[in-house]
């Protein structure tokens, strides 16, 4: 796959342009006998595994060996062993796992100062947190142990098993007073975990216990609160406000009604009032039915000054071309935001509509952004559209000695075909260098024909100016292939997988979908089965040809559904063609339906799209528009 990966992305000749990095072949014996000793290890590490391992000084991978010998000597490893091979493995993830592995292996066995050792501060992983103030606890430090278990008893659900020990201890000796208790509730309610308001009621004083009572039967029945008659409190208005934010989901309206109805109560904060509005105006706002009155809610939204609850009022105002409205609500936008391109259009859009100014010079200023609003701009005016592009200036770095390391062992992970781990090498190694030189790494990916690597180094940089490494022609022939036999834009297609995977060939979602087009197997075996073709499995969607063709084939049946509008096919490719379907009534031009659709990741989705085609036919010097005359023109 790296040899596709290359030919498709960059000249041959560069291939070995990196002289303390040689190339995949140059490094095939040593593979090779990686593989060997791999395999040797497997029946133990005798003598002739010793011979391999010190035939393979200098390869990335050896490092690999070292961590499966090590893991096998935990054991009896001192916390200097451990720091020397964590050393030694420093500049991939192989150190950060085998610390994990260690902690746990000394934490079961109890060696307390072993653990300790290699620690020089609190772990992140909960797990190891429990056992980090264990270890403080075995070792007489009882004073860290038991603040540490305040923190991590602390939290809206159960904690790792690991804790227990801690805990048993904290609570026999000192345990939770009545604030923790009454804290650990209301996360409890918060995170809809019922069953652990009950728990902590085991510790609590009697009266406390009422009031734990009663904060379940509110979780259980919020509309509790509408008919509520408790004498006034602290722990009371907490009971309050969560039953009025819980209420607020299921019908804003009498959320609304109950919210005037306690609102006065003595034990109320600021905090506690804006909690409970916030709620009842961003379930308003999304309701389709019993929303809170409406003049109230909007009086609230400008009162608030909350960047998202604007937004959402913002999108609400711009869908119905409310515009006068529109301009009221961009001042109530944080300054910050009020400067994204996304905002600057519509302040000129609505100014033009209300035609109370000249908008020409807010056109023109927008006109020179490199996005989807500053496109639509140039496109009012007739104008080139800018892309800004940044390019090099110097020769690729050298790197310090463990970024070298990285990028050797992912791309020999990569020659072995273990993209998974390749890809967790990478971004570790991204992720350990100063955030202005991770662009030049995305250089060294170029080169060597990793374009979703490039890309990866070009996010992790934010060097949102180098479209050289974000928009690589990947896979170029076989989108030029497919998007011919569908009579379709090949960089159309490209465009949507960069979108889609970042053009990782082995990408797959939390969902499932799968692959450079994400497709979900379901919808793959489907479109096969249209084409009268064997559908592979799940497997074959991480092929880039299969995965191309069977993606590009779903996108123009979606293109064909919507009457060839790319703005509505590409908006179902991502939420569904139902979906899309509900949501058009035909009484909105294009920009108004974009900005107004429902769900933020389409949004945001159909409109990188469009600016990704943008980007990669104006690079190619190949005429484009962001949109067609009929999709401009159309009704939404």
């Amino acid at each position: 796959m790296a040899g596709l990966l290359l030919s498709l992305t960059t000249p041959a000749s560069t291939v070995a342009d990196i002289e303390w990095l040689p190339s995949s072949e140059q490094w095939a014996q040593e593979r090779s006998l990686y593989q060997k000793a791999a395999a040797e290890l497997d029946t133990g590490a005798g003598s002739r595994y010793q011979e391999m391992r010190a035939a393979l000084r200098d390869y990335p991978l050896e490092v690999d060996l070292d961590f499966s010998i090590k893991l096998g000597q935990l054991h009896d490893m001192t916390a200097e062993e451990a720091r020397l091979f964590m050393a030694s493995a420093e500049g991939t993830p192989l150190a950060s796992r085998f610390l994990v592995a260690y902690l746990r292996h000394k934490a079961q066995d109890g060696r307390w100062q072993a653990f300790l050792g290699v620690l020089d501060d609190v772990p992140e992983m909960p797990e190891l947190q429990c056992y980090y103030y264990r270890a403080k606890l075995g070792t007489g430090d009882r004073q860290t142990a038991f603040q540490g278990a305040e923190r991590l008893w602390n939290v809206g659900f159960s904690q790792d098993d690991g804790c227990d020990p801690l805990f048993e201890r904290w609570i026999e000796l000192s345990g939770p007073d009545e604030a923790l208790i009454w804290s650990r509730a209301l996360k409890a309610f918060d995170a809809k975990n019922g069953h652990l308001i009950r728990y902590v009621k085991r510790f609590a004083t009697l009266p406390l216990q009422r009031d734990l009572d009663e904060l379940a039967a509110v979780y259980r029945r919020p509309s509790r609160v509408e008919g509520d008659h408790h004498q006034s409190g602290a722990r009371h208005a907490d009971i309050l406000v969560a039953g009025v934010v819980r209420l607020a989901q299921l019908s804003p309206a009498r959320a609304y009604q109950a919210f005037l109805s306690v609102k006065d109560d003595g034990a109320f904060t600021e905090a506690h009032i804006r909690t409970v509005t916030s709620a009842i105006v961003r379930h308003s706002l999304f309701a389709e039915r019993s929303p809170a009155p409406p003049d109230w809610v909007d009086a609230q939204v400008a009162a608030l000054r909350d960047d998202e609850l604007t937004v959402i009022w913002l999108r609400n105002a711009i869908g119905n071309g409310e515009w006068q409205a529109v301009l009221t609500g961009l001042e109530w936008l944080s300054s910050e935001l009020r400067l994204q391109d996304r905002w600057r259009y519509w302040s000129a859009r609505s100014l033009e509509s209300l035609g109370g100014r000249d908008t020409q010079l807010l056109w023109e200023n927008l006109a020179t952004a490199r996005s989807f609003h500053g496109f639509l701009a140039a496109d009012r005016l007739a104008m080139d559209y800018q892309l800004n592009a940044v390019l090099p200036a110097t020769p690729i770095p050298a790197f310090t000695g463990p970024t070298r390391l990285g990028v050797g062992r992912a791309q020999e992970l990569m020659a072995l075909g273990d993209w998974r781990q390749a890809k967790e090498q990478w971004r570790h190694t991204l992720n350990q260098m100063p955030r202005t030189e991770r662009a030049r790494l995305g250089e060294l990916a170029l080169q060597r024909g990793w374009p979703d690597f490039a890309t990866d180094a070009a996010n992790a940089g934010a060097s949102w100016d180098r479209l050289d490494l974000r928009f690589p022609r990947s896979y170029w022939q076989t989108f030029q292939s497919v998007a011919d036999e569908l009579g379709v834009d090949p960089y159309e297609l490209l465009s949507l997988a960069r979108r889609e995977s970042g053009l990782y060939p082995r990408a797959r979602s939390k969902v499932g979908a799968r692959g450079l087009m994400q497709l979900m197997p379901a919808t793959a075996r489907s479109v096969a089965n249209d084409r009268d073709e064997v559908y592979g499995g799940t497997s074959s969607l991480y092929d880039p040809s299969t995965n191309i063709t069977l993606g590009a084939a779903y996108y123009v049946d979606l293109l064909s559904r919507f009457e060839g509008n790319r703005v509505k096919a590409l908006a179902a490719y991502n939420a569904g063609p139902s979906r899309v379907a509900r949501w058009t009534e035909e009484d909105m031009s294009v920009d108004q339906w974009v900005d107004s659709i429902p769900f933020g990741e389409t949004r945001e989705y159909v409109q990188a799209v469009l600016a990704y085609l943008v980007i990669y036919r104006t690079r190619a010097e190949q005429p484009v528009s962001l949109l067609t005359a009929a999709e401009r023109e159309g009704l939404y």
